[in-house]
């Protein structure tokens, strides 16, 4: 399917991928293109909307049969509009989709929603949970001391022996989880220290998805057309679909970094091993959501609250309540217990999430329980997670992949982008820088 005017199974998928990648390239198109994007996520999206407005001859090529990539509104599943995978706007400050959705007339809000704990069917007070807040914090400074230092070490290893006693240290470790994706001992200090925060968060009632695929319909995009191989030269590139080949004289690569670390998406002659290592460096952590829908309210407030229940073993999740003042609940899941839950299927997410709203809200969650559904981020073959982290000792592959590759191909994604890493803003922004390198090599 192409549009001119106007972002399961991972095994079936990837050899779906390596099917095309053997099959003989197909006679390339006689007219070439100044530049295919490949990938219609945020960081695609972007670098395509730049390109077109400087006259260049683009087009889009996405696998999916939709656009926005880890952006993906679903309206059917529980009878509301919920984002399946990006969901605030971060650092709204710096956020250049929040003028963009406003313009857009999308209904843009910070997020204030009252967040408690429960300790079994007890809801905390303030003061209780005032010790958590405090260790947050702590655990945050820590990191940043080290990141200071430019320790490129695991964040657990900026941590004082004191901060990983405290009682609150399970909980506080489940919120700094679901930021990375991944535990302490995963990710670099350094490089979570380089990310830059201006500004509140944000929502947006109709969705980030909806958001972006409505900015994809307007540019030269071809849906279910994955890229097997880019095969470059000094006069430009040709890249392989299932659907033939096409000639271009720059590729913006705008996928997560496991497709390319993975094999999923081969370049011929092959990248270096400084480029190739990067992407090994910048893997995707997890986190997944299970959307819960009710017959009635089960909960304890007719506003949207975030729950927490308290737990000693990090594997707690974290619950949206009365989604856009429905009957609808979001529970999160990230790292380790987002994979475990994963891997024991949709039904098994589903069960963990209601037992422990029912630990929190009583028998009447089960009672009263209509449908559900869970994401599973890992297993889509074109993202193979939820968004990147910098393993330990590897600071500095974003900044390697911000380069172009020899004078025909950009590399862009949240994955390459420091100061805002694992956003959608951070893949747009990088989608923009982008395109400002494409339009330098082809001197335009």
């Amino acid at each position: 399917m192409e549009t001119v005017n106007g972002r399961r199974r991972f095994l079936q998928g990837l050899g779906a991928t390596l099917a095309a990648g053997m099959l003989p390239a197909r006679a390339a198109e006689a007219t070439g293109r100044d530049v295919v994007v490949i990938g219609a996520g945020s960081a695609g999206l972007a670098a395509a909307g730049s390109l077109v407005a400087a006259g260049l001859d683009v087009l889009v090529l996405e696998a999916r049969n939709r656009i926005g990539g880890r952006a993906h509104t679903d309206t059917q599943s529980v009878g509301v509009a919920w984002d399946r995978g990006c969901s605030w706007l971060h650092s709204s400050a710096a956020n250049p989709l929040v003028g963009v959705a406003r313009a857009a007339d999308f209904e843009v809000f910070e997020d204030r929603y009252p967040r408690a704990v429960y300790d079994g069917a007890r809801r905390l007070a303030e003061a209780e949970v005032a010790p958590l807040t405090e260790l947050s914090a702590r655990i945050s400074r820590e990191i940043a001391a080290a990141g200071e230092r430019g320790l490129d070490v695991a964040a657990e290893l900026a941590l004082s022996q004191a901060t990983r006693a405290d009682p609150w240290f399970a909980m506080a470790a489940s919120a700094s989880t679901a930021w990375e994706g991944v535990e302490f001992s995963n990710y670099s200090a350094l490089d979570q220290h380089r990310y830059v925060a201006q500004g509140p968060d944000f929502l947006i009632r109709q969705g980030y998805g909806a958001l972006l695929s409505q900015q994809g319909r307007e540019l030269p995009l071809r849906l279910s057309t994955p890229v097997s191989r880019v095969r470059w030269q000094a006069a430009g590139a040709t890249v392989d679909t299932p659907a033939g080949s096409l000639r271009t004289r720059a590729v913006v690569v705008a996928v997560p970094a496991p497709i390319v670390a993975q094999g999923a998406l081969v370049f011929s002659p092959g990248l270096s091993a400084e480029v190739l290592q990067a992407h090994h460096d910048l893997p995707l952590g997890l986190m997944n959501k299970v959307a819960l829908r009710f017959k009635r309210s089960v909960f304890p407030a007719e506003r949207t609250e975030f729950l927490r229940l308290r737990r000693n073993d990090q594997r707690g999740m974290s619950y949206m309540t009365r989604l856009w003042d429905s009957n609808v609940c979001i529970g999160m899941s990230a790292g380790a217990l987002a994979q475990e839950l994963e891997g024991a299927g949709e039904a098994a997410a589903i069960d963990h999430a209601l037992g422990e709203l029912t630990r929190m809200l009583g028998e009447g969650v089960r009672k009263h329980f209509d449908r559900g559904t869970a994401t599973a981020w890992a297993s889509d073959p074109w993202s193979r997670g939820a968004y990147s982290h910098c393993v330990p000792g590897r600071f500095g592959a974003r900044q390697l992949l911000g380069a172009p590759v020899a004078g025909r191909i950009v590399f862009a994604g949240e994955h390459t982008q420091q100061q805002a890493y694992g956003t959608c803003h951070g893949a747009w922004l990088s989608g923009l820088r982008a395109a400002g390198q494409v339009r330098a090599l082809l001197g335009r």
